[in-house]
């Protein structure tokens, strides 16, 4: 048996109180026309009394279930057409507009509504012909049955055509939403990954100063005035470049200023505190490279990070070449793990940078040392 709402979003999104509701009120309908219609076969008899009765109640009562049924129950009142009469019901117009209106707004699937108007087209004729009207009313008959028809199916259209934009809209509202949570998503992780290059890195030297202090104190006291105001100098450019980083969250902040110090500042407060440092430059940035030298800044900066945490004590071997067709870098120290390093926010950080700029990223742990390499191609400015 063929359901009407098979393809209709009747019972996926009116939900079933909404159908029980619906039928009540078809019900309610159905119940009036075939009392009015069961009057005037007693005091205007269309036929035997018992024969008006029965097309009374057949056309009638399927109008309960015309929205929830409405192939079948336009199929049903339609067989009852074909009973001769010598009238017609005073409301039966209106009882067939309302069942045939419902089949084509409802009816599931087409072919179905197609075949149901059809049958019902010819019951209709068939209907006329044996009744007491002229064999022309046949043509009325029929168009009894197919406008009401053809409108519900225009009427669906709409209805279809408007929920689509309706899905449409919240389908974008929801991308919208998304798109927004993304952006700000995005903006954190790049406040993050600034915060840590820059708190990692001075923070990491402040722990080596306070180290060498403290053996200092315990030793020669006098000895410990240099690491100690290292550690001053480096907690006051540290809380000057968060300011800079966290900057960007006041209303109306400015992008993130990466910081102006180059290699060379880095190496020597590096050195100063304690880490060795074999550094090689060769060449310059050009004018075209700026982007590719603050992202150079930032990796040589994590690269050292790293070494202080992870291996303590061994030399770092740092390569910076410079050439026309972009940058290379090359960063190694020993170190005792045997394993592939485990990619952190460091070691994601200076991958992310890279690709930004279209470059290549490498961090591998071969025969006790561990190696970045880093190649950035120049940009040709448009």
């Amino acid at each position: 048996m063929m359901r009407g709402p098979g393809a209709v979003p009747y019972c996926s999104t009116v939900g079933l109180v909404e159908r029980l509701r619906t039928t009540r009120l078809d019900a309610g309908l159905a119940l009036v026309f075939t009392a009015v219609g069961l009057i005037q076969v007693v005091v205007a008899p269309i036929a035997h009394v018992a024969i008006g009765a029965l097309f009374v109640v057949g056309s009638t009562v399927p109008l309960a279930w015309r929205r929830t049924f409405p192939v079948e129950a336009a199929v049903v009142a339609a067989a009852f057409w074909a009973i001769p009469l010598d009238g017609f019901p005073f409301l039966g117009f209106v009882v067939v507009i309302l069942q045939f209106f419902a089949l084509g707004q409802l009816g599931e699937p087409g072919r179905a509504v197609a075949l149901a108007a059809f049958a019902a087209c010819v019951t209709a004729v068939v209907g006329t012909l044996l009744g007491p009207e002229a064999p022309i009313a046949a043509v009325s008959a029929v168009l009894i049955v197919v406008a009401p028809v053809t409108a519900g199916r225009v009427v669906r259209r709409e209805q279809r055509q408007k929920q689509a934009l309706v899905d449409l809209a919240r389908e974008l509202a929801a991308e919208r939403r998304r798109a927004e949570e993304a952006a700000v998503g995005a903006e954190r992780a790049r406040i993050a990954q600034e915060l840590h290059d820059v708190v990692g890195h001075e923070v990491t030297l402040m722990a080596i100063q306070a180290e060498a202090a403290a053996a200092a104190l315990a030793v020669a006291p006098e000895r410990a005035v240099a690491p100690i105001e290292a550690i001053r100098s480096t907690a006051h450019r540290t809380l000057t470049e968060m300011r800079g980083v966290l900057g960007v969250l006041a209303p109306g902040g400015q992008a993130v200023s990466p910081s102006d110090e180059d290699i060379d500042s880095m190496v020597a407060r590096a050195r100063q505190a304690g880490i060795s440092c074999d550094v090689s430059i060769v060449g310059g940035p050009t004018p075209e490279q700026t982007s590719s030298s603050l992202a150079v800044n930032r990796i040589v900066r994590e690269c050292l990070t790293n070494a202080a945490r992870h291996a303590a004590g061994q030399a770092v071997a740092l390569e910076v070449r410079w050439r026309p067709g972009g940058v290379d870098v090359r960063c190694a120290n020993r170190t005792d793990a045997r394993l592939p390093a485990v990619p952190g926010r460091g070691l994601t950080g200076m991958r992310h940078r890279a690709e930004l700029l279209d470059g290549t990223f490498e961090a591998t742990t071969v025969g006790g040392c561990f190696e970045v390499r880093v190649s950035i191609p120049a940009r040709v400015a448009p």
